[in-house]
């Protein structure tokens, strides 16, 4: 492997840098990672690893991965800003607090829950104290000002909400598009299956095991083009009618 890696430093012109290169196994030995790092001169690295900016892991990723993001938020809606803003300006600047590197975490992975609920909660006492040296009444539910202003709310963008249509997105290409990713996922996870009857297995990637918990939310939101048939069903999808047939139609349905 060290010899290859000389190889490609003469074909390609560049220099591999050892001493910021580092050794990961995964499901390996202590010993073994050792043994490698000592061949190649490298450091001993951990997952998560981070990937283009995003941390990438073989298993599921815990809170504790995810306070960089947090701390990340937390500079951006500093109470130094608030002080000198007005509502709206606050508003504005909670909105771009989400910015492309919030929406690259959100596209790959599901946040957990307690992440969402700090980030909302720097974004409510950002909103309502604004130079948080004095903590506030909340006059209005979080919910309702995240409604748009059409629905009585001042369009601030949900955090859920938008993970949520983020990651739905994947199921859209998924069946919309063909590319390399869609053949490799159709082949690994899908294969003969329909959409709605894939199920989770243990060995899924921690990306597709959370794209497998957001389907109902696409599921519910689609409709079908039936073609041939063979990618729809005929009770419970939404083929004919904007609701499925099983519930337009119950006492068929529950006769069956």
């Amino acid at each position: 492997m060290k010899l290859l890696l000389y190889m490609y430093e003469l074909m390609s012109g560049l220099k591999i840098n050892f001493n910021k290169s580092e050794i990961i196994l995964i499901y390996g030995d202590d010993e073994l990672c050792l043994t490698y790092a000592e061949i190649f001169n490298c450091q001993v690295g951990k997952f998560p690893i981070k990937y283009l900016g995003v941390p990438v892991s073989p298993s599921r990723l815990h809170v504790a991965d995810w306070t960089q993001l947090v701390e990340k938020n937390e500079k951006k809606l500093a109470s130094s800003k608030g002080s000198c803003l007005s509502i709206v300006g606050r508003t504005t600047l909670i909105n771009s607090s989400l910015t492309s590197t919030f929406i690259y975490h959100m596209s790959m992975y599901l946040l957990p829950i307690t992440v969402t609920k700090n980030l909302d909660k720097q974004r409510r006492s950002f909103f309502w104290q604004g130079n948080g040296l004095k903590k506030k009444y909340h006059l209005v539910r979080w919910e309702v000002l995240c409604k748009s202003k059409k629905k009585g709310g001042l369009g601030i963008k949900g955090i859920r909400k938008l993970n949520v249509s983020l990651l739905c997105k994947w199921w859209w290409k998924l069946y919309t598009e063909e590319g390399l990713w869609q053949d490799i996922v159709r082949e690994k996870y899908i294969k003969s299956d329909l959409l709605q009857n894939v199920k989770h297995k243990i060995d899924d990637s921690p990306v597709w095991a959370d794209l497998l918990e957001v389907r109902p939310f696409y599921l519910r939101g689609r409709k079908i083009t039936t073609k041939n048939g063979k990618n729809s069903l005929f009770w419970t999808d939404p083929w004919l009618h904007s609701q499925p047939l099983c519930i337009t139609h119950p006492v068929l349905f529950l006769s069956l």
